[in-house]
């Protein structure tokens, strides 16, 4: 009897392994499904090339969900016309003219990028954007003295129209749109493939200095070498070097550090400020960094809280891009208990606030709720996304695609079994918005003297409660 027990026994556990083994191949296949082969023949010419790239492509956009019909009609006719035509584009005309087509789904994760083949190029000099202008914040030894300029027109034409046309370029809403177009205004590549820049290698930047000079710069572009990145602007804000980056970049620095740009490198950081029981928190990614583990750091910032409960917690999610939401539930829905009761939060948020960082924002407030206290500019996506999905690259030209799948909707509920993401019935949340509570935005000489606004500010609430 106890042997036909056993047998039972593992039977049932076998059924039950096969069967969670089923729903996940399933649940794989649905939300990450595989690109289409691109079995084609050798092409005979680059027009041959083009347009074996753009059926490719035209099958890739297929798989995305985030296309409304009137949008995917709109992408479908404009990669027909490309294959039509008889011109063969360049690889940066070719690349542009795809991104402008991804961005018609509207949906920040839907998105063209180079892959392993190549990068576009780009000039000696780095930018970021500030309430008040975009400013160079990073150059190579021989236009150091940009460095702190304001940077007004690109190849003579006013830089307001420039990025209009680069916001083009993506998807999403068109706070997210811009941190993008701050990206590719940098490459001559992507300048010429949107009709500003007359040359793929060359471009000319006219800047005023901080004493009111006028410079005209023409600046050349070229590869990307090992340890240079285009990277989020925001980057930029800290003068310390990423890791590997040349010593031939010269970097503008505050006058004084803020705690917020300090070992910028570190993916995760948590501080007491000064004497006080106030907490500060920064995570610039939801998933481990390069030398971090995120589960480690979660326990051991739970079992310093739980230790010393602060009176409040500053949590900085400015300069994170997302990850795997499912890191940061459990820590978020953890929160109230490990302060202080009545104990505020203090959320910082920005347009580079993305994708996993957002659910991690919209967690703090659904456990929270009125105890969490938004400052800063807007999350980068609205609280309704498509993400998950997979990507497939060209046969000849080697750009990439990644096509999104599986919705997230943080305000209303997701009932679409279809396109509705299943993992996050595990997962719920639901907030009303995510907009801030004071909108609080950096300008370039509060930076300068090293005054962080928004962290100011939070800091400036935080302190009355000890």
């Amino acid at each position: 009897m106890a042997r036909k027990i056993l047998f039972a026994s593992l039977g049932v556990a076998g059924a039950a392994a096969l069967l969670l083994g089923g729903l996940y191949l399933f649940f794989t296949a649905w939300f990450n499904p595989s690109p289409p082969a691109a079995n084609f023949p050798r092409p005979a010419t680059a027009l041959d090339a083009q347009r074996q790239d753009l059926v490719q492509f035209k099958r890739l956009v297929a798989l995305d969900q985030a296309y409304a019909p009137a949008d995917r009609a709109q992408a479908n006719r404009a990669i027909d016309a490309l294959g039509a035509g008889k011109a063969v584009l360049g690889w940066a005309g070719l690349r542009t003219q795809l991104m402008r087509i991804a961005a018609f789904a509207d949906n920040g994760h839907t998105t063209v990028y180079s892959g392993d083949n190549r990068r576009p190029n780009a000039v000696p000099l780095r930018v970021a954007a500030f309430a008040d202008g975009v400013y160079v914040l990073r150059t190579k030894a021989d236009d150091a003295d940009l460095l702190g300029a304001r940077l007004e027109k690109v190849d003579g034409v006013p830089l307001a129209d420039v990025l209009t046309k680069l916001d083009a370029l993506r998807g999403g809403p068109a706070r997210w749109r811009r941190t993008a177009a701050l990206v590719w205004l940098q490459s001559p590549e992507i300048l010429n493939g949107i009709g500003v820049a007359p040359q793929t290698d060359l471009t000319v930047w006219t800047l005023r200095t901080s004493d009111g000079r006028e410079i005209t710069r023409a600046l050349k572009g070229a590869p990307l070498a090992r340890g240079e990145s285009f990277e989020d602007d925001i980057r930029w804000l800290s003068p310390e070097p990423m890791d590997g980056e040349p010593r031939s970049w010269r970097a503008l620095a505050p006058a004084t550090l803020p705690p917020t740009l300090r070992d910028f490198n570190r993916t995760f950081r948590r501080a007491r400020l000064g004497n006080s029981c106030v907490l500060f928190l920064q995570m610039k990614a939801v998933t481990d960094g390069p030398d971090e583990k995120i589960a480690d750091w979660i326990a051991q910032t739970q079992s310093a809280m739980a230790a010393n409960k602060p009176c409040a917690v500053i949590l900085d999610l400015r300069f994170n891009g997302g990850g795997d939401y499912t890191n940061t539930y459990a820590f978020a829905h953890r929160l109230p208990a490990l302060m202080q009761p009545g104990a505020r939060l203090y959320l910082l948020t920005g347009p580079h606030t993305f994708s996993a960082a957002i659910s991690t924002a919209a967690f703090v407030k659904d456990a929270l709720g009125p105890r969490t206290v938004i400052l800063g500019e807007m999350v980068g996506d609205r609280l309704k996304f498509l993400s998950e999905g997979n990507f497939g690259c060209l046969p000849n030209s080697g750009i990439c695609f990644h096509y999104s799948t599986g919705m997230h909707n943080y305000s209303a509920p997701c009932t679409d079994w279809r396109v509705c993401y299943w993992l996050n019935w595990f997962y719920p949340v639901r907030v009303r918005s995510l907009a801030p509570d004071e909108t609080i935005a950096l300008r370039f000489a509060d930076w300068r003297s090293g005054h962080d606004a928004v962290f100011a500010r939070a800091l400036a609430l935080a302190e009355p409660s000890h």
